[in-house]
């Protein structure tokens, strides 16, 4: 008996469909679904022991209550592909590219800047702190390729090229580093604090009507923090344009890459004062510093900080350097701390010795530093010398505090004081 021609057509209709389904499963084991569900982000990662990306791990992670096609919109630059963690420090990831990997060295300077970030740029702090080659990451048009760090969204991208101290496009010492890496952290912070206050469903469609980067400014510019920011450091808002300049008044002292933008210039405040340089700031912005970071005063903020002065500016010295350290006495500090550092300090105005000795003498102890030892050294020429060592809370130092001239065969001129600075950081 022959079926029917219905029958066979609904028996063929029944197979299709369960193809469909099945296929539909399939693709989903082989490529999971994460677009529509908000707060994850994939990300493929090698596997620990295995090499040219044979074997992966897939984790999601999350960040931030938006999808990964929303974060794109938004400019958010990905890690490079095959990243891998190389470790985790109090929640927050070291990931490494195919190419590049932090050593052991700079792992213990991230660890080391963590603990010294105060708990505002924890909260939250970075999803991943990311080192890459050239080519491996896609940074938005105009971004300088010289630039010591990066952060786009949750991510701080440090090329693990920037950490040698003595290199041409490094910050020229670790506190340079660490600055640097206080600096990309607001910037964190700052995207946090933007899209928790935005309405993504209406934000996504004027993104699409007018571009990303003007609807992301007026939504930056308008937070609670760059609103508190703004009132005490003389930048305006325009109403119409909604821009802000920075009006040209003398009470409004911020580092020449603070004049940048408003959001350069809180990155830059909140990062010279966890350095302990406010030398270069106005009082409002140490004061605006300090209150949001959660110091009771400038005080408390800068204790265990490097007692940076208008009276000498850090300068990077090639070659020998100006003066020499016993080398037993760079040896000792290279057996007993994990990590050391030099660093140089120039003042090239005749008569500056006594001052910069007085200040240093003065506010060292202010900062929480006990001295270990002090001694005074006449040289020939009339040259003088200071030697100190103080314990601090992060690190000790060893000083040679020193006048230079003609007479000495120095390169530096004219006459002046230099003050070099060996550091042993504590882990």
């Amino acid at each position: 008996m022959t079926q029917r021609p219905w029958r066979d057509r609904r028996v063929f209709q029944l197979s299709v469909l369960r193809l469909a389904i099945l296929a539909f499963f399939q693709v989903l084991l082989l490529f999971p679904f994460t677009g529509s569900e908000a707060g994850t982000l994939e990300i493929t990662f090698l596997e620990k022991g295995h090499d040219k990306g044979h074997d992966v791990l897939k984790g999601q992670e999350t960040f931030s209550p938006y999808t990964l096609e929303e974060l794109r919109m938004l400019g958010v630059v990905m890690p490079p592909r095959g990243a891998r963690v190389q470790e985790t420090y109090k929640g927050i990831r070291f990931l490494a590219s195919p190419s590049s990997r932090y050593s052991k060295r700079q792992l213990k300077l991230l660890k080391m800047f963590i603990d010294r970030t105060p708990r505002l740029l924890l909260s939250p702090g970075p999803s991943a702190i990311i080192t890459y080659r050239k080519g491996e990451v896609h940074f938005p048009p105009g971004t300088s390729a010289l630039s010591l760090a990066l952060a786009s969204g949750p991510y701080v991208f440090f090329d693990s090229s920037s950490f040698n101290t003595r290199g041409t496009f490094s910050a020229g010492s670790t506190e340079g580093v660490f600055r640097a890496f206080e600096h990309e952290l607001v910037h964190v912070l700052q995207f946090a604090r933007t899209t928790s206050s935005m309405d993504m469903e209406k934000a996504l469609f004027r993104f699409r009507k007018r571009g990303v980067q003007k609807i992301w400014n007026r939504q930056a510019l308008d937070t609670k923090l760059v609103r508190s920011f703004v009132g005490v450091t003389g930048w305006s808002f325009s109403p119409r344009s909604h821009r802000v300049r920075l009006h040209n008044r003398k009470d409004e002292k911020t580092s020449s890459y603070g004049k940048k933008n408003v959001l350069e210039d809180m990155a830059e405040t909140i990062s010279l004062v966890v350095v302990g340089d406010t030398t270069q700031l106005s009082r409002g912005r140490i004061n605006w510093a300090v209150k949001v970071l959660g110091f009771k005063n400038l005080r408390e903020a800068q204790k265990g900080t490097f007692p940076y002065s208008s009276l000498y500016k850090p300068v990077r010295l090639w070659g020998k350097g100006v003066t020499q350290f016993d080398g037993s006495k760079t040896a000792l500090f290279r057996k007993k701390y994990p990590l050391v550092d030099i660093e140089y300090f120039v003042n090239r105005e005749q008569n500056s010795f006594e001052p910069i000795l007085k200040y240093l003498e003065s506010e060292f102890p202010r900062r929480g530093w006990r001295r270990l030892y002090a001694k005074s050294v006449r040289l020939k020429n009339g040259v003088q010398k200071r030697i100190m060592s103080y314990k601090g809370r992060w690190r000790d130092v060893y000083l040679e505090v020193i006048t230079y001239d003609y007479a000495t065969g120095y390169t530096l001129k004219p006459s002046g004081t230099i003050i070099t600075v060996l550091s042993g950081y504590k882990q």
